[in-house]
């Protein structure tokens, strides 16, 4: 199990939430995102990628691994999805929550720590 603390970015200060992932015995990981605080309407992207959020990697999978988050009219929007990919030690990663497919600007970021 994995966990993170989504941390706003500056331009979007109520912004906060959670991601969790879970390696599965089979291989692949469950991940999901909880987000709060969000414009209504929004349409972020969202992804897991390699390193940190101080130090970013390359992103796991295509962005079309990765349901759009859609917010409802009080601010909040969730998604999971199924990666290929078994997260492992001693690698990190993080969660990047984006403005849209087309502006790759971070709402909010957050280290997927292990549990």
């Amino acid at each position: 199990m994995w966990e993170a603390e989504l941390e706003a970015e500056l331009a979007f200060p109520d912004v906060s939430g959670e991601a969790a992932a879970v390696t599965r015995p089979e291989g692949g990981t469950a991940v999901g995102v909880d987000l709060r605080g969000a414009e209504p309407g929004a349409m972020h992207q969202w992804a897991v990628l390699l390193g940190s959020c101080a130090s970013p990697g390359a992103q796991i999978g295509p962005d079309s691994d990765y349901p759009v988050l859609e917010v409802g009219l009080g601010g909040s929007a969730s998604a999971d999805t199924q990666l290929g990919l078994t997260l492992t030690l001693p690698s990190t990663y993080h969660v990047e929550v984006r403005v849209s497919a087309t502006d790759a600007s971070r709402v909010a970021c957050g280290d997927l720590l292990p549990r």
